[in-house]
């Protein structure tokens, strides 16, 4: 009997730990668009000098509240290249754009 609570437990753990990936790749399209180009931003703008971060506040998600609407400005925005802007290193989404009445970014 002793032995069935481990293996209980790592059952338990593995289904939760499959469950949330499950969730990462099956979330809504505009949260999986706005993570693609913060993935790309970040890989960009780690080029500079100082490596970006996740921000302060490493609790609050920058794709968490995002429009379904925004899934083809985030899409265009990820495809931008990664150019040197005066000494920076960053995307720039000029040629993007955001839905009429809303606001991606």
């Amino acid at each position: 009997m002793p032995r069935t609570a481990p293996i209980g437990f790592a059952l338990a753990f593995l289904m939760g730990a499959l469950s949330w990936f499950s969730a990462l790749a099956c979330g809504p399209a505009e949260v999986r668009a706005c993570t693609d180009f913060v993935d790309v931003l970040r890989a960009c703008t780690d080029r500079n000098a100082k490596a970006s971060s996740g921000g302060e506040d490493e609790d609050y998600g920058p794709c968490e509240a995002v429009a379904p609407e925004c899934v083809a400005f985030f899409e265009c925005a990820a495809e931008q290249p990664c150019d040197d802007e005066l000494g920076y290193f960053t995307i720039s989404i000029d040629s993007c754009e955001s839905p009429e009445g809303t606001r991606c970014l």
